[in-house]
């Protein structure tokens, strides 16, 4: 009876899974490595009674977004805050997408694009990435002129391939976009590569940027939006009034204030680069160039090689069942005792 309720374009919908893993190491979902530091778990305290639990939180997130201002380089009221990247980019289709209307994205890349078009009622319309996951700017530019989408999405550094669009190449989709073209920089801060002073020309430019990964608060859910006064208004219509909690938004301050994950962040990124050249030699095992803070790789049985890590007590990510990824596995770039040791078990397993 319920499955006879359900929308139908939801019924058959695929959700995105998380697959819970306990494991020695857990490299799969491009979290941070590192734990808060000792001196903000000291101020916690105080935090979480500033905070105020019993009173709803500040549905403007205020404080937030001129700490973000300061970060970004751009006025306060042109950023929007929401439960991590994800919420923002529901609000988007929420804001702006109706039924049949048509949204474009790369394919392979970061799976809620399509799933939200497809909950919006809206067509998804993938266009592949080349033979090394490289941007085909001509072919996205093709299909702005043939299909007139009401959104175009770029995540540059690609998850979970790893590499960056030109700004150049951003900038001709941008100038035959007649809809929003939505800039996924949730890895911006491993590669420091960004279009975020555009959204100043482009009134339609949305750059989309997370707290979640350079930042280490993944388990707060802190995402952010920058784009012009005319988007941000329209996306606060639909927005839902305290989406974001108080102790989320006071952390997300105080991290920023800190700047601790500076030194984080040059940490992952040397470990980036030296994981990649061990990857390199070893036998059977193709590594793809990242400016992330993970690495894809690809090997025969794939799924294979993805269990027997797991029984080595390393978890990375499959993506076992998908058209573009099924021989691959992504590694999310760890301590330098982590990923030392995931290359050893690595070796063991591909020399079987």
């Amino acid at each position: 009876m319920i499955r006879d309720l359900v929308r139908r374009d939801v019924v058959n919908l695929k959700n995105y899974q998380v697959h819970m893993q306990q494991c020695r190491y857990k490299m799969d979902a491009n979290e941070s490595p590192f734990d808060l530091s000792e001196d903000m778990y000291e101020k916690m305290a105080d935090i979480v009674k500033k905070s105020r639990p019993n009173i709803y939180p500040d549905p403007m997130a205020t404080r937030l977004r001129e700490a973000i201002s300061e970060y970004a380089g751009v006025p306060a009221d042109r950023i929007m805050v929401g439960n991590g990247s994800d919420d923002l980019i529901h609000g988007l289709m929420n804001s702006f997408v109706e039924k049949d209307d048509c949204v474009i994205y790369p394919e392979p890349s970061f799976s809620m694009y399509r799933i939200y078009t497809l909950i919006a009622g809206a067509r998804p319309v993938g266009i592949p990435l080349g033979d090394e996951f490289q941007y085909d700017t001509d072919e996205f530019m093709r299909a702005v002129y043939r299909y007139s989408p009401k959104v175009v999405f770029l995540c540059t550094p690609n998850n979970p391939t790893g590499n960056t669009i030109a700004r150049e190449d951003i900038v001709k989709v941008l100038d035959c976009v007649k809809g929003l073209l939505v800039v996924d920089e949730a890895y911006f801060e491993f590669c420091g590569n960004s279009v975020v002073e555009l959204t100043e020309k482009y009134p339609n430019l949305v750059v989309l940027r997370t707290f979640s990964k350079a930042m280490g608060l993944a388990g707060l859910r802190v995402g952010y939006m920058i784009s012009s006064q005319e988007v941000i208004g329209e996306m606060y219509k639909t927005k839902s009034p305290y989406n974001l909690n108080s102790l989320s938004q006071a952390i997300a301050c105080e991290v920023l204030k800190s700047g601790s994950y500076k030194e984080r962040v040059d940490y992952i990124v040397k470990e980036r680069d030296r994981l990649y050249m061990r990857l390199k030699e070893i036998k059977g095992v193709k590594s793809y160039p990242s400016h992330a803070n993970f690495i894809l790789i690809k090997v025969a049985d794939a799924e294979g090689v993805h269990r027997r890590l797991i029984e080595k007590g390393v978890l990375v990510r499959s993506f076992k069942g998908d058209p573009y990824l099924d021989d691959c596995l992504r590694v999310t770039v760890n301590t330098a005792e982590a990923n030392d040791y995931f290359i050893e078990a690595l070796k063991e397993i591909m020399s079987r």
